[in-house]
């Protein structure tokens, strides 16, 4: 086994994501706006991993991870705004850290994460992502290598708010 897992994603758009892959891009983007504009009305982050059949201790594992790279985080994270059609080099390593632990190479997660945060985040945030890895494949959503082409089975999931974003937020409505 190498000592530092591959993480590089060639992939730079979100249409080129699977839906798991989508939902966990998204979840992030929406998770991260309120920090950017605090003043504005956003959407629930949540209601994604809900519509997507998760359960609530997802969304507390998803949000704990997130809580402990605010507080630990070894520099600014590369998230982008949720209209945006390219994929963040920060959000390309996080679906590199889920898809591994769903690997059971939870080490090789680690070692990503630690691109994030000092050691002792670490330690804190990697139990909470391995809840959410393992949420996310109890519900069928397992995170494909990128270079897997498998298909998604036409799976649909609609971020309840989809329907007030239209015009807005294309990545609101996850189909692939």
């Amino acid at each position: 086994m190498p000592t530092t897992p591959a993480f590089t994603d060639p992939r730079k758009r979100l249409a080129e994501l699977k839906t798991a892959e989508n939902l966990v891009v998204m979840t992030l983007r929406l998770w991260a706006e309120p920090l950017r504009d605090p003043e504005k009305a956003h959407p629930h982050w949540q209601d994604g991993l809900t519509a997507a059949g998760l359960s609530n201790d997802a969304a507390v594992a998803f949000d704990t991870v997130m809580r402990v790279t605010i507080a630990a985080a070894l520099r600014p994270l590369d998230v982008h705004r949720p209209t945006c059609p390219a994929l963040g080099s920060d959000e390309a390593r996080l679906l590199g850290m889920i898809r591994l632990i769903q690997q059971d190479r939870h080490g090789d997660a680690g070692v990503l994460l630690a691109d994030w945060l000092a050691m002792s985040g670490v330690r804190m945030a990697l139990a909470p992502l391995c809840i959410l890895a393992h949420a996310l494949e109890r519900a069928g959503l397992s995170l494909p290598t990128p270079r897997e082409h498998a298909s998604d089975a036409g799976r649909v999931i609609d971020f309840p708010q989809s329907q007030r974003m239209v015009g807005a937020d294309p990545g609101a409505r996850l189909v692939h």
